[in-house]
């Protein structure tokens, strides 16, 4: 096996170099836009460091044109009188926009994102007031809540359909997005495995939370078109296209098939875990789904750590966390008839207890990609159609299973035929001695040198609580102005749990998996429409 080093990665531009800019950020390639204080809208925790990951694998080949950050975001930026503002700054000034805040839908089909300030006297950015694409914009991503929706009354063709004059893809979210900080970072990631733009965007967002349901468009002149971009973009593209028809998908759940744990079953207990081995990884398996060896013989490797193979359309890849991927063939999207729960778990099965290496799995859920199509003037929408359905499996230790969302997983994807397409393995390896008492559990001696007696592990709600107003604080310190103290800012907030959400398991980090409890609360400001999730983490003996 030859390893093919590169300091930079794959560059994402199609157009080879683009023009000189000097590194001043002129050369009209990517911008973003992200927002923590918000001038209507509860604050935000990890926007900046999402935008900062979508922006930071690009700052390799050029210059971003902008970051604007909290105040500097305002109406106009989004808007046709000045959103090329100088030729450089707004959404439709560069190739790819990415935007990380607060969004909302409307009835009516209309997007609002929060501002950072007002501009105008208007402290929000409105869809019904945007044209874009008309320019550079090709590529818009809305890392935002409820920013592409797709079910029952909604759909791009109503919401962008007016507003896009020429851009190629649309990104966001049918539902409420967790605040997090990988969602840039993550798609890159993906990528760089060999997944197109719709699957990265998808994929990452599920390595977040599969609760949600991010989805993607794509344009087109004829439906045809759309829907092969969304199969096979990869670059960046200069040129704008048609937008006669629109094609989308998205990932939404259908069915849970396991009741989470709400106590942990068993005296707490880490689990070591063996180091990783990224090449081993990579080689078994590739062996495992019978990968063309002569395929391994050059292998890409990059400072980011994600190392890759492909023939033809085949790809097999690992990546950090151990996340490895395999793509082992074209899906028949010519099938349109969903595939059963019980056939699909049965297929998948098969497939999982092939390739866990010994791992124990409990079937965890189902859910499908979905994929529907339109004329943007709105004369035909068809119908949605299952594509793939998804299956996953999550690693467990003696029964109880890991909860960190994207970790200790085998997601396999089948086609209608009932073939497997794709598989996405997080699962680990013990070490030897694996089981080990947890630090916070050792029986301290007493001053007579005797055994004293041993701490009990914390109970999982009152372990949650603490660890949501620690998080409750954390949001106050962010929002907090010259006119609101942190304090204030906390008093505004409306908090409630999110039904089905808390469960007792093991949290993967780094080599060693320990007993935690996690769940998701839902904020917002009260009287804003607009509202966020985050996942509250409390470790019970680690």
């Amino acid at each position: 096996m030859r390893m093919i080093y590169a300091d930079r990665g794959p560059s994402p531009l199609n157009s080879g170099k683009p023009k000189s800019a000097d590194r001043d950020g002129t050369a009209g390639w990517w911008g973003a836009f992200s927002i923590e204080r918000f001038a209507n809208a509860s604050p935000l925790q990890f926007t900046h460091e999402d935008a900062n990951g979508w922006l930071a694998y690009l700052r390799q080949f050029e210059e971003q044109n902008f970051w604007f950050q909290d105040g500097g975001v305002q109406p106009w930026a989004y808007e046709e009188t000045y959103d090329n503002w100088q030729d450089r700054y707004g959404m439709d000034a560069v190739t790819a926009v990415y935007h990380s805040g607060h969004g909302f839908m409307r009835d009516n089909g209309q997007f609002i994102a929060s501002m950072g300030a007002a501009w105008d006297g208007r402290n929000i950015a409105e869809s019904q007031r945007m044209a874009f694409g008309n320019e550079k914009v090709n590529y818009v991503f809305w890392s935002t809540c409820f920013s592409l929706r797709v079910l029952g009354a909604h759909n791009p063709v109503r919401t962008w359909g007016a507003s896009n004059l020429g851009a190629r893809m649309i990104f966001g979210f049918e539902t409420t997005s967790i605040d997090h900080p990988g969602y840039g970072s993550k798609f890159w990631e993906k990528w760089r495995a060999g997944q197109t733009f719709c699957e990265a965007w998808l994929n990452a967002s599920w390595d977040i939370d599969r609760g949600q349901a991010p989805s993607v468009a794509a344009a087109g002149a004829t439906q045809a078109e759309a829907n092969d971009r969304l199969n096979t973009e990869r670059d960046f593209h200069r040129g704008h296209v048609s937008d006669a028809w629109y094609a989308w998908r998205w990932y939404n759940a259908r069915e849970s098939l396991h009741e989470p744990l709400t106590t942990l079953p068993m005296e707490p207990q880490t689990i070591a875990l063996a180091p990783r081995d990224p090449s081993t990884e990579l080689t078994r398996l590739a062996e495992a789904v019978h990968f063309p060896a002569a395929a391994l013989q050059e292998v890409h490797v990059e400072r980011q750590g994600v190392l890759s193979a492909n023939a033809g359309d085949r790809y097999v890849s690992t990546a950090p966390q151990a996340a490895r991927w395999v793509r082992l063939g074209e899906a028949n999207h010519r099938n349109t008839r969903q595939l059963p729960t019980e056939e699909a778990v049965r297929l998948a099965e098969e497939f999982a207890r092939q390739h866990a290496n010994g791992a124990e799995l409990i079937v965890d859920e189902v859910h499908d990609l979905w994929q529907n199509s339109g004329a943007a003037d709105g004369s035909q929408i068809g119908e949605p159609v299952s594509l793939q359905t998804h299956v996953t499996f999550r690693q467990a230790f003696d029964g109880v299973p890991v909860i960190t969302p994207g970790r200790g997983e085998i997601r396999v994807a089948l086609d209608n035929d009932g073939s497997v397409v794709q598989a996405h393995l997080s699962t680990r390896d013990t070490a030897n001695g694996a089981t080990l008492t947890p630090n916070s559990m050792v029986a301290p001696p007493t001053a007579n040198g005797r055994t004293g007696p041993a701490p009990a592990p914390r109970e999982p709600a009152e372990a949650l609580a603490t660890a949501q107003r620690r998080l409750v604080a954390e949001l106050g310190a962010v929002g907090a102005n010259e006119r609101q103290s942190a304090v204030d800012v906390q008093q505004e907030l409306e908090i409630r749990d999110v039904p089905g959400t808390m469960r007792v398991g093991f949290e993967i980090e780094g080599n060693e998996a320990y007993p935690a409890a996690r769940k998701q609360i839902e904020i917002r400001q009260q009287g804003s429409e607009f509202v966020t999730r985050r996942w509250v983490v409390a470790p019970l003996a680690r």
